[in-house]
């Protein structure tokens, strides 16, 4: 009888030790140290701290949280994510183009330099190559994303800020400044050339374009950051607009989410703008937030990036409620993507 009573207990102190290893294991964005350990499996969301110079990673599929996950170079101005299990972190002051395998944290797999004093802005990847708008010299680069690869630049009009490439064409749009004598619209170029399509009117200060390869269209966000906030919705094809969405505010860059579009308040603002193509704003959510840099969205789940309180909230687009917050491992996270593994 103690024999039997003796092998319940040990049994009982195995089911608790099982017990607390799988808490622990689950525990709600618990911070970890970047090694050379393989990351958890499944998809992640991965942001820069622009003020930190550095990248945290997010795994949802085991809500577990790697601070400082890469170091960037000064001032990282823009993130994505090429291909499976790789991403890419561009950076402004040291003109430079990172590449991350994320199977594993700490070093870079392997770096691009662009010119230096170019301040590299913004970039897109059309499926062959990651196309770099610099602001400082009016050219766009397009770079061979392999270790050793080429960069080959394209002069074009002053300001240019903003690039989506569909893989035939690319669209660069121009900001306000620094250059006050250009005000905006969009330069196409022909991708494989480098020359010059023509240009699209829209309003003045473009300051984010993203190509949709589900709708096939170019999507345009323009404001003066007077809350005359603007998306346009552009055929890469004819060139033509074929709707506006007056979001007011000042929005950042759309992504999809769920069965539509969706775009953040910006610095200025902690409201989600939902859309859709026709033109129309289907909602303005006020999330509570002083602040809705950059979003990203797996499924109806958006993750959204509030530098003013260096945090990345969760907010379920469906339900309109916020799930989460996951506390960034430096000041200032902006920019966010995902990656797949």
């Amino acid at each position: 009888m103690k024999g039997k009573i003796l092998d319940m207990n040990i049994i009982t102190g195995i089911l608790t030790a099982v017990l607390l290893l799988i808490l622990s294991s689950t525990a709600c964005n618990s911070p970890a140290d970047p090694g050379s350990s393989p990351n958890p499996p499944g998809n992640i969301i991965a942001w820069f701290n622009g003020l930190g110079n550095n990248v945290d990673l997010y795994f949802p599929a085991s809500d577990s949280l790697v601070q400082g996950a890469y170091i960037t170079g000064e001032v990282p101005n823009d993130i994505l994510s090429p291909e499976q299990g790789l991403m890419v972190v561009l950076s402004s002051l040291d003109a430079r183009i990172q590449v991350f395998e994320t199977d594993s944290t700490g070093s870079e797999y392997f770096s691009v330099q662009l010119p230096s004093g170019s301040n590299p802005y913004l970039m897109s990847w059309d499926g062959e190559h990651l196309w770099v708008t610099l602001l400082l010299t009016s050219q766009v680069a397009r770079v061979d994303l392999v270790p050793g690869g080429g960069v080959e630049l394209f002069d074009l009009r002053g300001n240019p800020t903003s690039i989506a490439s569909t893989g035939q064409r690319v669209f660069v749009g121009n900001a306000s400044w620094p250059d006050p004598s250009v005000t905006g619209g969009i330069t196409v170029l022909d991708a494989s050339t480098g020359d010059s399509l023509g240009s699209v009117q829209t309003p003045d200060n473009v300051i984010f374009l993203k190509y949709f390869e589900s709708t096939g269209m170019v999507h345009a966000v323009t404001t003066t950051y007077t809350g005359d906030g603007l998306i346009s919705i552009l055929d890469p094809v004819s060139m033509e607009i074929t709707a506006q969405v007056p979001t007011g505010g000042s929005p950042g860059q759309p992504v999809e989410c769920g069965g539509g579009f969706v775009a953040g308040g910006g610095w200025a603002s902690g409201s989600l703008y939902f859309y859709g193509e026709s033109g129309v704003l289907e909602d303005e959510w006020d999330t509570g937030h002083l602040s809705a840099a950059g979003v990203v969205c797996l499924g109806d789940t958006a993750y959204v990036t509030d530098p003013t309180k260096n945090v990345v909230f969760v907010a379920d687009c469906e339900g309109r409620s916020l799930l989460d917050t996951l506390t960034a491992g430096a000041s200032g996270p902006q920019g966010i993507t995902s990656v797949s593994p």
